[in-house]
């Protein structure tokens, strides 16, 4: 797994795809602290990622899509399949080096709190909160981003329907409010990734919410697994 994670991570690296992705979360969050944090003086970051979760279902299909398909793509997969690694070390190897990719564009932001302890008294707590909840959320959004890449050979689809997929995610928590039938209504609101976010900006470490990330994330794990192991047995 270890030498699968340095591939992949290098990998990002050796194109524009991981300096784009950092670049462009750099830049949109600088963008939404100055709006929020320094023009409306305010003291915590809650605002600041609760707004930028769009931006999380925009970019991180670029992020995930060349994770597999592009292996299908460049027939490179069969090299990787015949390999005397498992498939469950190449699926963590991939998505962690996503993960520590995804990782480091929020660390660039930890630069924000500390220029608001200058003007402003911090709530760590939640603070920590707040980057806790959101890179858990990413991290869900990258494990269905790169299952969905184990279904294609084409990068194209693979970004377009991950984008699809955290979209219709993205809506769960409005629609979930706008649906009448009670169970229809619970059924929405049980599967919405950004509804359970809100604790986290709130400074509330909730422990059945943070099961579920981890326990989101470790199943779109296990799918891929599955998937990539169905077709490793059938070459």
């Amino acid at each position: 797994m270890k030498a699968i994670f340095k591939k992949e991570f290098r990998s990002y690296f050796l194109s524009p795809l991981g300096y784009v992705f950092i670049a462009v979360f750099a830049i949109v969050t600088a963008l939404f602290f100055f709006i929020y944090n320094l023009v409306q003086g305010i003291g915590d970051t809650s605002y600041l990622f609760s707004n930028i979760t769009l931006l999380l279902v925009l970019i991180i299909p670029v992020l995930t899509m060349r994770s597999f398909a592009e292996e299908k793509s460049r027939k490179t997969d069969q090299l990787l399949l015949t390999c005397p690694i498992s498939v469950t070390d190449i699926v963590l190897g991939k998505t962690l080096a996503a993960y520590a990719v995804y990782g480091m564009a929020l660390a660039l932001t930890l630069i924000y709190p500390l220029i608001l302890s200058i003007y402003t008294d911090i709530a760590w707590s939640v603070m920590f909160c707040n980057y806790l909840g959101f890179f858990l959320m990413g991290a869900v959004f990258i494990s269905i981003g790169i299952f969905i890449s184990s279904l294609t050979e084409n990068l194209l689809i693979s970004a377009v329907a991950s984008f699809g997929a955290l979209f219709v995610i993205y809506l769960m928590d409005w629609l979930s409010s706008s649906v009448k039938n009670a169970v229809l209504g619970a059924i929405v609101n049980a599967v919405s990734v950004t509804a359970r976010y809100s604790d986290f900006a709130s400074g509330i470490i909730n422990i059945p919410h943070l099961v579920y990330f981890i326990s989101a994330a470790a199943i779109f794990t296990v799918l891929t697994v599955a998937n990539i192991d169905k077709r490793r047995w059938a070459k």
